[in-house]
């Protein structure tokens, strides 16, 4: 079993080189694509909101073990639990605080989640870094 600050370490490697290869694709796409730049952005918009979506999704699912009392922690959760269960908008949950004033992305409550590179890179460096100082559950 790999140990805590190896697997969070892990995690930061691959949501980078995600978040790098997602980069990379809209580079390359406004470079090498034969179609109007129009149709480029308007196939990356659509693509953008779910991949990073997912991207939360599956952090959230990575240390879905650890404890939740962490505001970050929370805000990852419940962004998730919006994802799979409230059809992308988020929604007030009676264990999990939020606080939209005070939460990292200050989405409220309603809302739809749509995220992009710079929403999943704070989110994943704030959570890793509360997650990182949590004794093992």
């Amino acid at each position: 079993m790999t140990s805590a600050p190896a697997s969070i370490e892990a995690c930061r490697a691959e949501i980078a080189a995600q978040i790098l290869a997602y980069r990379n694709l809209v580079g390359a796409a406004s470079k090498a694509s034969g179609m109007s730049l129009a149709r480029i952005d308007a196939a990356l918009a659509a693509f953008e909101p779910a991949f990073f979506n997912n991207l939360v999704i599956a952090l959230d699912a990575r240390f879905q073990q650890r404890r939740r009392e962490t505001p970050v922690s929370a805000e990852v959760a419940l962004l998730a639990e919006a994802l799979l269960h409230h059809g992308g908008v988020l929604t007030a949950n009676a264990v999990l605080p939020y606080d939209a004033d005070a939460a990292l992305l200050r989405l409220e409550l309603g809302e739809r989640v749509s995220l992009n590179a710079e929403d999943v890179e704070s989110l994943a460096t704030a959570f890793l870094s509360e997650i990182d100082v949590l004794p093992a559950a």
